[in-house]
């Protein structure tokens, strides 16, 4: 129900105000140019100590820290990816998730369909989803497993709410969410590959919590795929 009441309100919105970029042009979540922008950016390094590595694995340097495979980072926290992280998540802007996820998938749509990965999401709690009337994550998620012909689970829930995370270090971070996320996922796994699609990466403290439940869970191997890097 709640799905449905958040389909009909966006699409209500849709008719009455036409789609403007975050540049000011009219027509478009995000206009052909700012989707350029975006799509140029590079970022290929292990999440944690930064060299220099393919897709995102995370080094032989650092595997002892993490349950994470690696992270998938499609751009930089600034400008235009930015602005238009703000408006999926606050606007609500529900639209710009599909040129967004599009990005996801011409970026890293051969590795993920190469891989047979079953693509996951970050879970929301219930109230944040009832505020905002979606997950941004699952929405992306929607989109990039379609475009993608891979299966989208929902693997991960949050029973418990999450303090904000905004001004606490890694280490609280990674305290604030213990606990916080449960599988719910099939006990029969077909695929022990796994990407979690999530917004923004800025100490990882989520990715890592979704990587030991799903390591737990038996997935062999549990990549992240976010969309900017704070």
């Amino acid at each position: 129900m709640q799905e449905l009441l958040g389909y009909l309100r966006d699409n209500a919105i849709e008719a009455i105000f036409p789609h403007k970029c975050s540049c000011g042009k009219w027509g478009k979540p995000l206009c052909e140019a700012c989707f350029n922008s975006i799509l140029d950016t590079k970022t290929e390094l292990c999440p944690f100590c930064k060299r220099i590595s393919e897709m995102g694995r995370v080094c032989s340097f650092c595997r002892f820290r993490t349950g994470l495979t690696g992270v998938m980072v499609v751009g930089p926290h600034e400008g235009v990816l930015k602005d238009s992280i703000w408006r999926l998540k606050y606007g609500p802007i529900r639209a710009i998730s599909e040129p967004l996820a599009e990005i996801v998938v011409r970026k890293y749509g051969e590795f993920l369909r190469e891989k047979r990965f079953t693509i996951g999401f970050t879970p929301t709690s219930a109230h944040r989803l009832t505020q905002r009337g979606y997950n941004q994550a699952e929405e992306i998620a929607k989109v990039v497993g379609k475009a993608a012909g891979l299966n989208v689970e929902s693997t991960l829930a949050r029973p418990k709410e999450v303090l904000h995370q905004v001004g606490l270090t890694r280490k609280e971070r990674l305290e604030n969410v213990v606990g916080t996320i449960s599988y719910i996922g099939s006990e029969d796994i077909l695929s022990r590959k796994i990407v979690i699609i999530d917004d923004v990466y800025t100490t990882g403290a989520t990715l890592e919590e979704c990587a030991k439940v799903l390591r737990a869970a038996g997935y062999r191997e549990v990549w992240g795929l976010v969309l900017s890097r704070d």
